[in-house]
């Protein structure tokens, strides 16, 4: 499957969570805060990795287990709060590079990347880069 979308939302996306300090992961994006749409996403791009045959996601310090609880480092200048993201955006990529065609795992791949753009200009309106 091609990710090269993926890829760039991902990007973008990261890109502006990585000036986000502590306290902007509770400025408000629509229904939800910054911290809860990186969590949802999370958790998304984690499903559907899952969901492609990718094993169990890599925790920080190179053992295997889950990504909850990693929430990057309390950075009170920005930095640091996208690396979580981007290892989750990886592991779907690796997984989606890897996988046989499916239309339905490519729509949802599709579906998660349009969330990931909505998500990163709301994202940079609400940390005020936009």
């Amino acid at each position: 499957m091609d990710t090269a979308d993926l890829d760039r939302a991902a990007r973008e996306y990261a890109a502006l969570l990585s000036e986000a300090a502590a306290a902007d992961l509770a400025a408000s994006v629509g229904k939800s805060t910054v911290g809860g749409l990186t969590d949802d996403l999370i958790g998304r791009a984690a499903l559907l990795a899952t969901a492609l045959g990718a094993g169990p996601p890599p925790t920080p310090d190179g053992a295997v287990g889950a990504e909850s609880g990693d929430a990057g480092p309390p950075d009170l200048y920005g930095g640091g709060f996208e690396l979580p993201f981007r290892r989750a955006i990886r592991r779907l990529g690796s997984a989606a590079r890897g996988a046989p065609s499916d239309p339905r795992a490519a729509a949802d791949l599709a579906a998660l990347t349009r969330d990931i753009d909505a998500g990163a200009r709301a994202l940079g309106r609400a940390l005020g880069l936009a």
